[in-house]
Parts: C-alpha cells; structure tokens; sequence
C-alpha cells in the first residue's frame, strides 16, 4: 500500500469536503461524520481524537442555547416582543426596516439566529398583510439582521463556540462572552446605517396585490370535476379507493348537489352522484383521469382560493424551517398528508413554483408550500416544527414559564460574565431548570435540538485537531504570512483571513468556514507573536459575512420563500453590505483588538 503523508491526507480530505458542500451532493452533517471517520481510518487521528468533537463542551453548550431557544418560542416571548417592537401602526418603512435588524439582531445575540428567523417570519408576514407592505422589504433585513447578532455575543451563533473549542485544543484562551460585544455594536451600526440607504432601495418589490391563488398559478393544478351517474366512485369514500393515488391527484374538496361543501375531506368521507370534486394534480394527470372512460369524470370548471376555504378550513403557506424532518425528502417519502391531514396544493423553490408531480420534489430548507387543511391539524403540524405556517397565532399573557425562561438565562449570562463557573457549565444547569420546570417539555426535548448542526460541527472539529496534528495549520499560516509580509503589512493578514473564511463560507457553511480557518489564524498569531485576538475576530467576522447566497446560512434560505426571493436578490442586497463591513472590519478589528505581542 502506497505511504501519503498525513498532512496530504489532510489536504484531500479538505478538499474532497469542499466539493461536496458546494455541490450540496451530500448532506452537510453526513459530510461532517465522513470527514472525521476517514481521518480516523487513515490514521491520522485516533479515534477517541476523531470523535472526541461530539462529547466537546462546545456541543453540550450549543444543545443548551437550542433548548433555550425553544423555550422563548414556546412561552411567547419573542412572539411578544416582536409584536411590541415591530407591530405599531404608525411605523414607518425605514423606521420597521431598521427596528427587524435591530431587534432580530438582539435576540441572535442570545438565541439561535434560524430560531429567531422562524420566530419572526410569521410575524412580519401578518404585518407584510396588514399594512400592504410587499413582504420582499422585511424578510431579507430579518435574515440579515440574525446574521449581525453573531457579532454581539460568544453564544450568539454555533460557530463561535466552535471557534473557541479550537482555541482551547490549541492552547489559547477562549473569547469570554462579551469579549467583542463592543466590536459587534460597531458592525450593527454600519448594518443599520446601510439599511437606511442604499440598502432599503435595492430590496426587491414584491407584489402586494397578489392573491395566493395566482401567486401559485393554482388555475394549472387545481380543476373541478363533475362525478356523473356512470361513475365507479359512487358510494365510495376517499380512503377506500387507490383511484386518486393512481392518478396522481388528491381531493381538495367534495361540494354536493345542495351546494354544501366538505373542504378537506377525511378517509371516511363518501363520494356520491353528482358531485363536484376539486382536484389537485398537473394538467397532464387531470387530462388522463378524465380520458378513463371507467370512471367518467366531466371537466366542470376552474376553481378560485375561495372555493378552498370554510370556517375550519384554512388555506396558507407554510415555510420548511432549519431543523425539519422534511429537508432532503419528498412529500411522499415523509408521508406528509397521512402524517398531517393536510394537502399541499403547490411547491415553491426560489420564487419558483414547481411543475410535475408535488409527492415527487424534494425538500429543501426554505421552500414554500401551498397548504389547504383544518385549523387543528395546521396547529398540530406547527408544534412538530416540521412546517412553519405563515399565519401569525394569538397567545396567552406571558406566564410563570416566560419568567423562569428569562431568569434561567440571566442567570447562565451572569456566571459566565463574572467566570463563576465554565460556560459550558452554566448553560447545561439553565437548560435543565427549564425541563424540571416544565418550560420546555421532556418529551419534546430531542425535537428541539438541531441535530444535523450539532453532528456537523462534532464532525468538522475533527477536522481543526487533524490540521494542528500534521501542521498543516502552521504550513497555510507560513503562506498566508508571505502573502501578507509581501504587502508589508498585518492588515493584510487580517483581510486575507476574513476574506477567505468570508468565501468559503458562501459556498459550505459558516461553521465549516470557522472550523477551516481558525487553526490558520491560531499558527499565524503563533509564529509571529501577535495577538491572536486580532486573528479570530478576522475569522469570525468573515464567518458572519453569509449575506450573499440563499445558501450561506439557514436564516437566508428560511426567508426565500416568504421574501418570494430569487438568488440574484442576495448577491444585489447582500454584496454591497458584505463590502461595506468587510472594509469597516479590516481597519476596526487592529484598532480595538491591537496585535501587540501576546
């Protein structure tokens, strides 16, 4: 067997993990678990180095803020702060632009950025409603303003904690909690002063005038159809027969002779003589089933999105959230409407509404979905988090759980700040009060935890021991370092780092990103006798820097949908303000952060 060298083993698996992040061929956590079983098998780290990311302080830490987050959620305290912030009727555009960043911004700070997003989408679609306000001018400064909040707090994101994981198997001391909180307002300023202009104008403009029916081109795939004396259907009810299975299509609704309709119609529901069907299916699949002379259905006419509606029938979209069962499968695969008792009337990707078969297009993060159900099972769907339903939810005054919510967390800030205790530590003691306590049901714990993040980041530490095992940390530092010396100069350093954990985290993930190029900035502040703070700031500033691609991060792929956005909306929106704080961080982080000796 050929000999490789474990630092080029290293190099390729590297380079092997790119590829497969930006082709997004592979799941990103199965990516994570590959690359740290193939240094093990290599031998390039044992296997207690391998996987010791998954048992790291880092991982608990980052279980224990989702947990956090879910309890917020569940209380309704951000629903309430939300709607106290950003619900005022005498708010203008600019001043509701800015108040979404701000706010998604400060409550980042201390929860997960994808769980702010999935908190405020509802919101901001109800005022988009209210108001007439084309949903396009809020959705993207919400995803934006999550991305800033990373700024204010170690917490704030998985990838900082992840970065100071790095710093502690490297022997440096890891960033205290508001170690760069002041660094981070800077940024929110510089954010907010280009939402007040140039950035609000080129926010796209979606129409508001836009009823559901015709912005998912319903007339295509929903049809009526007349049940005619001949029918074999006569007498039989939906869950008995495989017919619509067969075809293709599903039953929205049954309207009898007398004019009296069953929207959403259960298996028990029977079809009989002379009634109307609403169909849903392509054109193609309703033109086979009215050509089987066995059954003898009669095209009747094109339905409207009223037609779907009752009092206990609702018609919405819903988004797929970061964290859902339903990325990477199919409607069918995740057998969504024997799951939910809801039916999904169209598919939207990227601004896209998707032709052919719906049980056959595979989920993403982001996607929209036209759904048609009862009230209960579109309350039932949204406690699973599987879906995330546009309709803002009344809740009940804040109660004893919100307060022990908010205590379970001063109190996790409170000893971190004055270093009582690991922060780790502290974050595990807060999250299981809120389970004792029942803020956040036991039963409903594993659901709230983001597992495909949690198992990327595990995996992708590997990947950080490996680089610091074979130097190749300090080889990539040493070329860094004689592409810096060239230009005479560190601030060149500190942008070459930004700028590289800034592209690569456009194309793989803000946390794989970190993972890469911490242990370069670590070598680099090493072999030159720098502050290493400089260096993991340029890091994990240019990790933040997510606004230029839909896929960059969760929060941009969960607005999509309900922005109605296209890709090149975040490169229009996104680059300028990337420019913008890159430029603002290369000369701000030297100044606050001096790169004196250690």
């Amino acid at each position: 067997m050929p000999h490789f060298e474990p630092s080029h083993i290293v190099l390729a698996v590297l380079l092997a993990s790119l590829v497969l992040f930006v082709t997004d061929f592979v799941r990103f956590d199965l990516i994570a678990v590959g690359v740290a079983t193939l240094l093990a098998a290599t031998g390039v780290l044992t296997p207690e180095e391998a996987y010791a990311g998954f048992s790291s302080p880092a991982i608990l830490l980052i279980a224990s803020m989702y947990i956090f987050g879910a309890a917020f959620t569940r209380v309704g305290l951000a629903d309430y702060l939300g709607a106290r912030t950003l619900g005022k009727e005498d708010l203008g555009e600019l001043w509701l632009v800015l108040r979404v960043v701000l706010l998604s911004s400060v409550l980042s700070a201390f929860l997960s950025n994808a769980g702010v997003v999935a908190i405020l989408i509802p919101v901001l679609a109800g005022i988009a409603r209210r108001r007439q306000i084309p949903a396009s001018k809020l959705m993207l400064p919400l995803a934006y303003g999550s991305l800033m909040g990373g700024l204010l707090t170690v917490i704030a994101t998985s990838k900082n904690l992840a970065i100071n994981d790095l710093c502690a198997t490297y022997g440096h001391e890891p960033l205290a909690l508001f170690e760069f909180t002041a660094f981070g307002l800077v940024m929110l300023g510089v954010g907010l002063l280009y939402f007040v202009f140039p950035g609000r104008a080129l926010l796209p403009t979606s129409r508001v005038d836009e009823t559901l029916a015709e912005h998912y081109q319903m007339p295509k795939f929903v049809t009526e159809v007349l049940v005619e004396p001949a029918s074999t259907l006569i007498n039989r009810s939906v869950g008995e027969t495989d017919f619509f299975q067969r075809y293709g299509v599903t039953v929205l609704g049954i309207v009898r002779p007398d004019s009296t309709r069953v929207l959403a119609p259960g298996p028990y529901n029977r079809i009989r003589r002379d009634d109307t069907l609403l169909l849903q299916g392509t054109p193609e699949d309703i033109l086979r089933l009215r050509e089987d002379q066995s059954v003898k259905l009669v095209d009747s006419a094109k339905t409207a999105d009223t037609q779907l509606v009752a009092d206990d029938v609702v018609l919405l979209e819903a988004v797929i959230p970061a964290g859902s069962g339903l990325h990477g499968r199919t409607l069918a695969e995740a057998e969504f409407r024997a799951q939910t008792g809801l039916n999904v009337l169209a598919i939207s990707k990227h601004g896209e509404v998707q032709p052919g078969r719906l049980d056959e297009v595979r989920l993403e993060v982001g996607d929209t979905l036209l759904i048609q159900g009862h009230q209960r099972d579109v309350d039932r769907a949204r406690r699973t988090r599987e879906i995330l339903p546009l309709d803002q939810v009344q809740r009940a005054p804040l109660g004893r759980d919100a307060w022990i919510s908010v205590a379970a967390l001063l109190f996790v800030l409170t000893v971190a700040y004055f270093q009582w205790m690991p922060l780790s530590v502290a974050a595990v003691i807060g999250a299981l009060v809120l389970v004792f306590t029942g803020s956040v049901p036991g039963k409903d714990l594993y659901q709230q935890l983001d597992w495909s993040a949690l198992i990327l980041i595990g995996g992708m530490l590997s990947l950080g021991r490996a680089f610091q095992k074979t130097h190749l940390d300090r080889e990539l530092a040493e070329l860094l370092g004689q592409l810096a010396g060239e230009a005479n100069s560190h601030y060149a350093m500190i942008g070459g780092l930004m700028f590289c954990a800034a592209a690569l985290t456009q194309v793989t993930t803000h946390i794989a990103a970190a993972v890469i190029m911490c242990p370069v900035a670590l070598s680099f502040a090493d072999q030159a006798g720098l502050n290493d703070r400089a260096f993991i700031m340029a890091v994990l500033t240019g990790a933040s820097l997510a606004f230029m691609s839909p896929v960059a991060h969760q929060a941009n792929a969960m607005v999509v949908g309900p922005g109605d956005y296209k890709y090149r909306d975040f490169v229009k929106v996104g680059t300028p303000l990337a420019v913008l704080m890159f430029a603002v961080a290369v000369w701000l982080i030297p100044v606050m952060f001096p790169m004196g000796g250690m």
